[in-house]
């Protein structure tokens, strides 16, 4: 061996004298390296992975104390480690990620009970953290604050451990989820209002009036309030207008459930302007009106026609006198038997029109139009 030793990164002679290698397999690696064949000259940098693998060596989680929060709230984040392996790690760095509009309070840091502060980059906050024990459990926590102009949805907050020297993962990924909702007293409009016994029909809510228990009131959402024993209702919350120019607000009183015989004498369904943070008053009014009826028939009309016969024209005015003696509504009944269904539909319109072209009351007429089939239905 000595004088003809090649140049190689170990020679026969050198891992002869090895103490951990034996001849055999001294004069295998002497010609292996020292082959000149392609693919047998590299074969020191053929890797085969033989470190341990580190990525879930600490069992990490995270968890937010509030679910739904609102601008401007502080919300506690917890982040909990746990070394996984019968060995202390060192050299770690817990990176939090948080959401855009979210920010750090300063100080509020803490780890095991002890202060620690993070370093800022960016959207994370880096801590670098003491060797955490065996198979021990460490809590952090800390506190974000819910910026101004975050809009309204789910935002996600993920941490997860890495060797701060190696820059390796050590853990898997943690996350927690808020929910940003609408402030209540700066984003809500809230909803007030009242159902009244309207005794002079006139629409407006006067102070001898009173209300009408039990009336219901729907929104366009399906938002359902019922009203108290003085006709008062309210929905907190209602709706959440546009920030920049607000919305519209549609709400309806259901008649149906208006006791026995009351008709409604305002607006319904009514709609107004909501506005970020401000209250929003709507008044149904509903009074007990005198149901007129007036009953008409195929002879009343001249032949396939929709002219009413001239002696039955100045029932006309009869009608209308009686109607401005008190608020009424009129009930149109059209009794059909053989007519065509389109001509009988013609004749109650062309009434209904007429009767409207004539009204001149100090209340608004309502008319109620209904047709009867003697048969059961048009022919």
């Amino acid at each position: 061996c000595p004088g003809d030793a090649v140049s190689s990164p170990l020679n026969y002679c050198e891992a002869q004298d090895h103490p951990y290698i034996s001849t055999e397999t001294a004069y295998y690696l002497h010609l292996t390296l020292n082959n000149l064949q392609p693919g047998y000259s590299q074969i020191y940098n053929n890797h085969i992975p033989i470190d341990p693998t580190l990525d879930t060596a600490i069992a990490i989680t995270k968890t937010a104390a509030f679910v739904n929060v609102t601008r401007s709230q502080l919300v506690p984040y917890t982040i909990t480690l746990n070394n996984t392996l019968g060995v202390a790690l060192l050299n770690l760095s817990v990176i939090d990620t948080f959401p855009l509009g979210f920010k750090y309070v300063a100080g509020s840091a803490r780890m095991d009970g002890q202060k620690i502060e993070p370093v800022m980059n960016k959207r994370q906050l880096i801590w670098n953290i003491p060797p955490l024990i065996s198979k021990t459990n460490h809590a952090m926590t800390f506190l974000m604050i819910v910026g101004s102009g975050v809009s309204e949805g789910e935002y996600v907050n993920r941490a997860q451990v890495l060797n701060s020297v190696t820059n390796n993962v050590a853990s898997g990924v943690a996350s927690a989820t808020v929910r940003v909702t609408p402030d209540p007293d700066f984003d809500c409009t809230d909803i007030i209002g009242k159902v009244f016994d309207d005794t002079n029909a006139n629409g407006y809510p006067d102070s001898s009036e009173k209300g009408l228990p039990g009336a219901r009131v729907v929104t366009a959402r399906g938002l359902i309030a019922t009203t108290d024993e003085y006709g008062r209702f309210h929905i907190d919350c209602a709706a959440v207008p546009d920030q920049d120019r607000g919305s519209n607000f549609i709400l309806k009183l259901d008649d149906r459930s208006l006791p026995t015989g009351y008709r409604m004498t305002s607006e319904n369904p009514q709609v107004q302007r909501a506005t970020r943070g401000k209250m929003l008053r709507y008044n149904f009014g509903a009074t007990i009106h005198h149901v007129v009826s007036m009953d008409i028939a195929d002879a009343a009309f001249e032949p396939k026609s929709t002219k009413l016969r001239m002696q039955w024209q100045p029932r006309i005015d009869l009608l209308l006198k009686q109607l401005r003696k008190a608020p009424s509504v009129l009930r149109l009944s059209y009794l059909a038997e053989v007519e065509n269904k389109g001509l009988v539909e013609q004749r109650v319109q062309v009434i209904k029109k007429e009767i409207s072209g004539k009204w001149d009351g100090d209340y608004p007429l309502t008319i109620e139009t209904e047709i009867f089939w003697r048969r059961g239905s048009p022919p």
